[in-house]
């Protein structure tokens, strides 16, 4: 069986996860403080689950000698997105290490203006990686059973 298929369960499973969770600590402190670091590591299992399911897509795409038009549309759709996700978990980060580092004592001006980077990038990859999910699934389920 290709990986690729495999590999994308997870995609679905951790984006969404990391998305829901990157908003909840980017709007609470005390989410942030108790959830940052989950999140975060939700946020680089997307990432990486997201990069090796493009590469593997590719392969498959690549073993098929005419490729069908939906095959063409989900891999131009999926083109990005494992930037989203990479982004997402950038965000994440951001704001996780931010606030352990103001926890920590630190009165930093450059930290607050990093945390409201993190939590400008973390809303919105996580809505943008969210959709992009959504779209690129549907767009592999349409090239796989139709439409």
């Amino acid at each position: 069986m290709p990986l690729h298929p495999l590999v994308v369960h997870a995609v679905v499973v951790f984006v969404p996860l990391a998305a829901l969770g990157a908003i909840v600590i980017s709007v609470s402190t005390w989410a942030r403080r108790r959830y940052g670091w989950l999140t975060t590591a939700f946020a680089l299992i997307a990432a990486v689950t997201s990069a090796v399911a493009y590469r593997a897509g590719q392969e498959l795409y690549d073993s098929f000698s005419r490729p069908t038009p939906a095959m063409r549309t989900h891999m131009e759709i999926a083109f990005a997105f494992p930037a989203w996700s990479w982004l997402l978990f950038a965000g994440s980060l951001i704001v996780t290490v931010s606030q352990f580092l103001i926890d920590r004592g630190s009165t930093a001006r450059w930290l607050r203006i990093a945390t409201w980077v993190g939590i400008a990038i973390a809303v919105v990859t996580a809505i943008g990686a969210t959709v992009q999910v959504v779209r690129v699934g549907h767009a592999g389920s349409v090239a796989v059973w139709g439409g």
